[in-house]
């Protein structure tokens, strides 16, 4: 199953389950006679969308994690290990690292209506109404899959940073097999922006708890700092084997100039200008294997997120001029 496919079906379930089930409960009647009720029945639709959101987005990163290392594999010295890089992709399995991961995940979320909502007594679930008691219930699983998913994008993300010229080739004429780094990097920045705009939107209605606003702001950073260092990692590794390259052509070159321009030495006709303009070249060569556009592509992502906030505050303020009543 793709991984949208994987969200949509997720969300279909868990929003279908939860409509019925307030329905069967009378709550549908009351949303529209309570505010407070009707924004914790938002805050819940938000919650699902997020936990659907973060199951597609896992499976989204395992499956680009292994088509990163399949477009990298021309660019690798040892053809070999791009094939045992892929074949080792954290996520394909359940591996410990993630089963570790999901626990503290699924503990912090179960912590974290003790942060909003300041209090012991907001597990005491006999007395919350049944809104509330669906966010207890899906914060275990949106903390599981929120671990996972930032567990499989910062591994995979410093495995791409460990490479080197060691394990890279570069030639500073084509860089272009090294693009699949930078494709990791804005996939991953990509993944990120989308949790953090589903965030956003689905919960708005930050006065249902005092500490709500708190909790949202963090996990945004948390969300903000991910997505930038996943970039970073994943270019790291091509930057470090880029520069050696160039030290070696750059010492090369000053080694061929260094001969042409020895008293006696016998050169053919341009081979002087030859030598300084590969130096110039060498020189001038990019550092880092990510260009203007490709770095375009990034900032994009990452402004979903606040036009995605704006183009809900817009169509909420638009309908509550339509439908004053």
């Amino acid at each position: 199953m793709s991984p949208v496919r994987l969200s949509l079906s997720v969300a279909l379930s868990l929003g279908a389950a939860f409509v019925v089930a307030e329905a069967l409960l009378g709550r549908l009647e009351l949303l529209a006679r309570e505010p407070h009720a009707a924004a914790d029945f938002r805050v819940a639709l938000g919650l699902i969308a997020l936990v659907a959101y973060l199951a597609g987005a896992f499976a989204g990163a395992v499956r680009g994690a292994e088509r990163t290392w399949d477009e990298l594999a021309p660019a690798f010295v040892r053809p070999a290990e791009a094939v045992a890089a892929r074949a080792s992709v954290t996520g394909r399995v359940a591996t410990p690292l993630l089963r570790r991961l999901g626990w503290i995940g699924a503990a912090v979320g179960l912590a974290i209506p003790l942060a909003t909502n300041l209090g012991i007594d907001t597990w005491f679930l006999p007395e919350l109404p049944p809104e509330a008691i669906a966010h207890r219930v899906l914060l275990g699983p949106l903390g599981w899959l929120s671990f996972r998913f930032g567990g499989v994008v910062w591994r995979e993300s410093r495995r791409l940073a460990a490479l080197g010229a060691g394990a890279l080739r570069v030639d500073l004429l084509d860089l272009r097999p090294l693009a699949p780094l930078a494709r990791a990097g804005i996939r991953h920045a990509l993944l990120g922006a989308g949790a953090l705009s589903v965030l956003l939107v689905g919960l708005r209605d930050t006065s249902v708890a005092p500490g709500l606003p708190f909790v949202v702001a963090l996990a945004s950073l948390a969300n903000l700092a991910l997505s930038g260092l996943a970039l970073w990692l994943a270019l790291r590794g091509g930057h470090e084997a880029i520069a050696r390259e160039k030290e070696r052509a750059n010492a090369a070159a000053d080694g061929a100039l260094r001969a042409l321009r020895t008293p006696g030495a016998k050169h053919a006709a341009g081979a002087l200008a030859d030598a300084l303009a590969w130096k110039r070249f060498v020189a001038g060569a990019p550092d880092w294997p990510i260009d203007f556009p490709t770095l375009r592509r990034f900032v994009l992502p990452l402004a979903l997120p606040l036009a995605s906030l704006a183009a809900s505050a817009f169509l909420e303020v638009t309908l509550a001029r339509l439908m004053p009543g």
